[in-house]
């Protein structure tokens, strides 16, 4: 009996050697983080050197061009440089109505299993039901292709289990059965139950 209980008493020398592990693991995790912020700190460095280099680069080829009366240079320049504003304003302008998009969709379908699956299914199964409102600067009909597909593709959203709530066990506790309801069932259900404590 002596033996069983000094098995189940974890010794000292784990607890010392598991404090050690935890700490040194603390100093390395410092040490990442304390080079993670050095690193951010560098690269923002960096990158603003490269945009004043790069302004001052563009300043001079632009001076170049003005002091050789090259207008049709200057021209091609703005235009290029027009062209990649343009470029990217609609970049921009993409990956909002997408964010947004999505924001409506994760929204509406809230149970789904996965908003980026649901968002794929919108796009590509509801499309027709779906359109961007300009003046509003909203999404129409989100919720329409949400319900459609709560209803034709039932597998895309969490499913209610009996006895569950949102995916974890009901905290609503079975009522034991009385000794006469038990006998009432089966005559010999109490012998059966009674078996069932002492063997468990």
């Amino acid at each position: 009996m002596s033996e069983q209980v000094e098995a189940q008493v974890p010794s000292p020398e784990l607890d010392q050697n598991q404090n050690v592990d935890v700490s040194d693991l603390t100093s390395r995790l410092e040490a990442l983080e304390n080079s993670n912020k050095r690193l951010l700190e560098e690269s923002k460095q960096w990158k603003s050197k490269y945009q004043t280099v790069r302004s001052e680069v563009d300043n001079r080829e632009r001076e170049a061009l003005e002091s050789q009366n090259d207008f049709k240079g200057l021209y091609e320049r703005a235009m290029s440089e027009q062209e990649a504003l343009k470029s990217q304003l609609t970049e921009n302008k993409k990956k909002n109505l997408r964010t947004s998009l999505q924001y409506e969709v994760a929204k509406h379908g809230s149970d789904a299993q996965d908003v980026e699956i649901l968002l794929a299914a919108v796009q590509t199964k509801k499309k027709d039901l779906i359109q961007y409102d300009n003046e509003d600067g909203s999404w129409k009909g989100i919720d329409l292709a949400v319900d459609e597909l709560r209803k034709s593709h039932a597998g895309l959203f969490k499913q209610d289990l009996p006895g569950f709530e949102s995916g974890r066990p009901s905290t609503v506790k079975v009522e034991e059965k009385t000794v006469s309801e038990l006998l009432r069932e089966d005559s010999n259900a109490v012998l059966k139950d009674v078996f069932k404590k002492h063997l468990s």
